[in-house]
């Protein structure tokens, strides 16, 4: 990810072409390598940059709102320094936590109003999923066999969309 997308740096919003590229790339070596640990090492690497990208990706839609919602400088710090402090993607325990410290929970129930039910109950599951994913890879290492991943196609597939899958093979 570029350097300015570093926790507590968010000059612009976290364009999705950063994390497609990211993963594009990581399918590349995948493909080239002839090291069943190299192919694995790409593919965790893989779930650790997505869940890091959103991540920071719900920290950028919060601080853009807390610009644009707030007036008083001691409250746009409040919000800054949770923001600061929030390090995780579960929906409920970090991104809503950080939505209501914003917009309250009259903001939050409004706003979620706004979004069709199948894409909300759908992106929370896949949220939780992949959390689930992350921390059974962020906490094991390689002792001598190599563990299985899913293919880097799958998770571009599933989590980036077909059209990258597509693009892969020009």
């Amino acid at each position: 990810m570029p350097d300015a997308a570093q926790k507590g740096h968010h000059a612009e919003l976290i364009s999705h072409s950063y994390i497609k590229k990211n993963l594009i790339y990581l399918d590349r070596v995948y493909r080239k390598t002839n090291s069943t640990t190299e192919a694995s090492y790409c593919s965790k690497l893989a779930i650790l940059e997505l869940c890091g990208w959103i991540e920071l990706s719900m920290d950028d839609i919060v601080l853009r709102g807390c610009v644009r919602a707030l007036k008083h400088d001691k409250n746009r710090k409040a919000i800054r320094d949770k923001v600061k402090r929030n390090y995780g993607f579960e929906y409920q325990k970090h991104f809503v936590s950080l939505i209501t410290s914003l917009v309250g929970f009259h903001g939050y129930e409004a706003l979620e109003k706004t979004i069709p039910t199948p894409v909300s109950v759908g992106f929370k599951s896949e949220l939780g999923n992949l959390k689930e994913h992350r921390n059974s890879l962020a906490h094991t290492y390689f002792k001598g066999v190599t563990p299985h991943y899913d293919a880097l196609s799958i998770t571009i597939a599933r989590y980036v969309g077909q059209s990258s899958v597509a693009s892969l093979k020009s």
